[in-house]
C-alpha cells in the first residue's frame, strides 16, 4: 500500500501573507471596563485578544497576558497595550514574524483600510514558514 502526501508548492517568488492564515475573531471591550468583564468576555467568546474602545475608536489592546496578570477591579485602560503594533493582510510571514518578535506578543490585529479584519498569532505564522 502506498502512502502520499502532497505539498502545497508556490511559484517562485509568490509569498505567503497574512491573508493566508486563519483570521481568528477579536471582541471590542469599552476601556472603563473592569478586568473581570474583560476575563468574561475572553472566555464567552473563547479568545485570547481583546480590542479596546474608546470614544468609538480602538486604542488598544488586551492580550491573553493582561488577562491573567491584572486584579479584577482594574480598569482594562489601565492594563491595555496602545494599539502601536498589527498586521495587513498583504503583510508577507516573515514581516510578521519580525512584528510579533518586536512586539512581544502572541496574537496581533489584522487590519485594512481602517477595518480591524480580526486577529493572527504568531504560532499561526510560525506553523505556515515551516
Amino acid at each position: 500500500m502506498f502512502s502520499f502526501s502532497f505539498m502545497r508548492v508556490r511559484p517562485e517568488g509568490d509569498t505567503l501573507r497574512v491573508a493566508d492564515l486563519p483570521i481568528r475573531r477579536a471582541p471590542v471591550i469599552p476601556a472603563d471596563a473592569s478586568m473581570a468583564a474583560a476575563r468574561k468576555l475572553a472566555r464567552l467568546k473563547q479568545v485570547s485578544l481583546l480590542l479596546v474602545e474608546r470614544d468609538h475608536q480602538i486604542v488598544g489592546t488586551i492580550d491573553d497576558g493582561a488577562l491573567t496578570a491584572d486584579d479584577d477591579l482594574t480598569e482594562v485602560a489601565a492594563a491595555m497595550r496602545p494599539l502601536a503594533t498589527w498586521l495587513r493582510p498583504a503583510t508577507p510571514l516573515s514581516e510578521a514574524r519580525e512584528l510579533f518578535i518586536r512586539a512581544r506578543v502572541a496574537i496581533l490585529p489584522v487590519i485594512v483600510g481602517g477595518f480591524i479584519l480580526g486577529a493572527a498569532t504568531r504560532t499561526d505564522v510560525e506553523r505556515a514558514r515551516s
